[in-house]
């Protein structure tokens, strides 16, 4: 049964909402757009910060409703629920509608960590990234991702939950490589406004 979850998640984030409703609501390209990612930070840069929301909520809603569902309903539990909760992230970061391209993956991994822990993991990601943007900058967002995402890794270490530490190296190691071309560059934190 975990295997049809995982084709759902893996369909559903390769939905790119943030792509289409930018698309049809403004005729432009968002591939344009900065570094052309087809995700809601592009939304916001190219449409602004209420479509970009409403993209972002989309992208992880696609991540959390797969996962909760599967829970909730499919009864998955245990190792079977690693594929399914990755499978969305996965969609996203290579999706078949895109030629196996996509986005980086950051709102649908929120997504899938709200539907895998509630609030609590969301909260711990969440918190550093405002940390890591407004307090403490690294040289890349790259950086502040995944810094942020080894904040939650020291809470699953100490739960020592063996299915969310191998979601978390999944999904950590995927958001890593959608960052590559940020990460090759030596981590240099800084106080915000500091030189």
């Amino acid at each position: 049964m975990f295997l049809l979850w995982t084709a759902l998640g893996f369909l559903s984030g390769s939905i790119m909402y943030s792509k289409i409703l930018y698309e049809k609501t403004t005729g432009k390209r968002i591939s344009e757009i900065a570094d052309g990612n087809p995700g809601s930070s592009n939304v916001i840069r190219g449409a602004g910060i209420i479509l970009g929301l409403i993209a972002m909520a989309l992208d992880y809603s696609k991540g959390y409703l797969p996962v909760l569902l599967a829970c909730s309903i499919g009864d998955i539990s245990g190792l079977g629920l690693v594929p399914v909760a990755i499978s969305p992230v996965l969609g996203h970061a290579f999706s078949p509608f895109l030629g196996m391209k996509g986005g980086k993956a950051v709102a649908v991994s929120f997504g899938i960590w709200s539907g895998l822990t509630l609030w609590v993991g969301p909260t711990i990601i969440g918190v550093l990234m405002l940390f890591f943007t407004f307090i403490l900058v690294p040289s890349t967002d790259g950086w502040k991702v995944i810094l942020s995402m080894f904040g939650l890794l020291a809470l699953l270490l100490v739960q020592r939950n063996l299915v969310l530490t191998l979601t978390w190296i999944l999904n950590t190691s995927l958001l890593a490589f959608k960052h590559r071309d940020q990460l090759v560059f030596p981590i240099k934190l800084k106080f915000f406004g500091g030189k």
